[in-house]
């Protein structure tokens, strides 16, 4: 009999701390939405491309617009678990570039206006590669007014 109580325990407060985490992911959304001056360099060489990134929170996820080199497209970001130890999130972005797949996975952190500095790695999946492509976004104050 104490085995099924414990289990139902174990459930409910486990879903109590993914419940947690969904509202934790949906602030997080609303705090990296918004509009970014993206740098990058490409994958496999030293390359660099300027452009805008626009990313936009629907709750669960964040809808992402990228124009680089003039051609946009678009994608879908999503907070997950970096580790196996789920204590440090990160912000991956899918999405096809001329029908390829690619992926970016970002970290995070404030600047001194409490909007996001968002940094990281572009490559795609399952490939390996010893030069993965690099980006920053910075906020464009000028898009978000």
């Amino acid at each position: 009999m104490r085995i099924p109580l414990l289990t139902t325990i174990a459930l409910l407060i486990s879903s109590i701390a993914l419940a947690d985490d969904q509202k934790n992911h949906e602030s997080m959304y609303g705090f990296l939405a918004g509009s970014y001056k993206v740098i990058g360099k490409e994958i496999g060489n030293n390359n660099t491309y300027y452009g805008t990134v626009r990313m936009i929170s629907k709750g669960d996820h964040l809808s992402v617009t990228r124009i680089i080199k003039g051609t946009t497209f678009q994608g879908l970001g999503h907070i997950e678990h970096a580790l196996e130890d789920d204590e440090i999130h990160v912000l991956r972005v899918r999405f096809r570039y001329y029908n390829i797949k690619y992926e970016t996975t970002y970290q995070w952190s404030g600047d001194l206006y409490n909007y996001a500095r968002i940094s990281g790695h572009l490559y795609r999946p399952n490939i390996k590669t010893d030069s993965p492509g690099l980006e920053t976004l910075f906020i464009d104050h000028r898009a978000s007014e």
